[in-house]
């Protein structure tokens, strides 16, 4: 293994550390890319040849760019002690490891027992790890302050609750609708309560259509004092799906009566589990699923790309409802006109046409042998 065999490593990620990891070890620690190319400019060393990667190359600090990199990155590359790419982990998988490892325990120890800003510390790795659940939470988050400006989100929220109709891709649009939306909840909720904004613990819900989402709105409080409000958004399906006696999910009955579901939404539910659970037990062909469904073909495709359960249920990449072929279809022939007949004249005997009788000479023959 030579310097340049790690660099590369870096070319297919934007990412300035790649984690370190070995079987039964555990994360051995981050290789910076700014090592490496220091390295690879030495030339001589540039030529020299590893075993495994050298641990003084290693370091053992959490950076503010790792955490940044899942901002835009899913999953990053992870290197073997020998410099091979071992794996691809996402973010909660990379937070696992490192509160796992050896170094990160170590660290946190001095941290704790050194008596000089001790609770600084504590604190800033409280608030540290707050943001990384939050923005790991697997339903969307939205906080604002009391005039209804966004103060945070999360990436479930930006990503699957942003770009729908309601909000059209744009937080101001956001921020307006919820504005309204939590202005007559809460208004209602207090005057029916006889309650004012800065008693107790205040939180309600409503279910909204063009998000398909039960939207809970918490009043955030701060010795006392309301600061904001936050929004949690959650799908549908995760507050409906049970479990039968089989183990399937299916849409709780009980549950969308306590929400007050609108009828139309549950029985989307209902129609959309049954023909992914269908789909399953026929390994996805829409064929096979439709006869057991008791509908045509081209029925369960329509009902399939209308409750979007592609994206919903996550199913196979290998499209279960086949493509039409590209390109223009032929355009039909046209019916080409029958022959006309063509009127021909008898023929005599001797093969020469016979001419039609005249009737005015007929009738002129008739009269001259009337006179006679």
């Amino acid at each position: 293994m030579k310097i340049e065999g790690l660099y590369k490593h870096f070319l297919y990620t934007p990412t300035g550390f790649l984690p370190v990891w070995e079987e039964g070890s555990g994360l051995l620690g981050l290789l910076p890319k700014e090592r490496v190319l220091m390295e690879l400019a030495d030339l001589s060393v540039a030529d020299r040849e590893f075993t495994r990667i050298p641990e003084d190359y290693l370091v053992r600090e959490i950076p503010e760019s790792l955490l940044g990199y899942f901002q835009k990155q899913r999953t990053i590359p992870i290197l073997n002690s020998f410099g091979e790419k071992k794996d691809e982990w996402d973010k909660p998988r990379l937070m696992a490891e490192l509160s796992r490892s050896s170094w990160v325990v170590e660290q946190e120890e001095k941290r704790t027992s050194s008596p000089e800003n001790s609770a600084e510390d504590r604190a800033k790795q409280s608030q540290w790890f707050t943001e990384v659940i939050l923005q790991n939470f697997p339903d969307g988050l939205l906080a604002t302050d009391l005039d209804g400006h966004t103060v945070f989100y999360n990436e479930t929220f930006e990503s699957e609750v942003l770009p729908r109709k309601w909000f059209r891709d744009s937080i101001l649009q956001a921020e307006k609708l919820l504005k309204e939306m939590s202005k007559d909840l809460l208004g209602n909720y207090l005057k029916a309560h006889e309650l004012r904004l800065d008693e107790g613990k205040i939180s309600v819900q409503t279910f909204v259509a063009d998000l398909e989402c039960l939207v809970r709105v918490s009043v955030l409080r701060q010795k006392g004092k309301p600061l904001g409000y936050l929004y949690h958004f959650s799908p549908v399906g995760t507050k409906l799906s049970g479990a039968d006696g089989e183990g399937s999910e299916f849409p709780s009955v009980t549950e969308a009566f306590s929400q007050k579901l609108p009828l139309e939404t549950m029985l989307k539910e209902v129609e959309g589990s049954y023909i992914y659970h269908t789909l399953k037990r026929n390994q996805e062909n829409v064929s096979h699923a439709a006869l057991d469904l008791g509908v045509p073909r081209t029925t369960l495709q329509n009902r399939i790309k209308f409750l979007d359960l592609g994206s919903r249920f996550k199913l196979s990449k290998d499209q279960p409802i086949p493509r039409k072929k590209a390109g223009k279809p032929a355009p039909p022939k046209k019916p080409q006109p029958a022959p006309k007949a063509v009127l021909q004249e008898p023929k005599s005997k001797s093969g020469s046409k016979k001419r039609a009788p005249n009737p005015k000479k007929k009738s002129a023959s008739k009269k001259k042998t009337k006179g006679k």
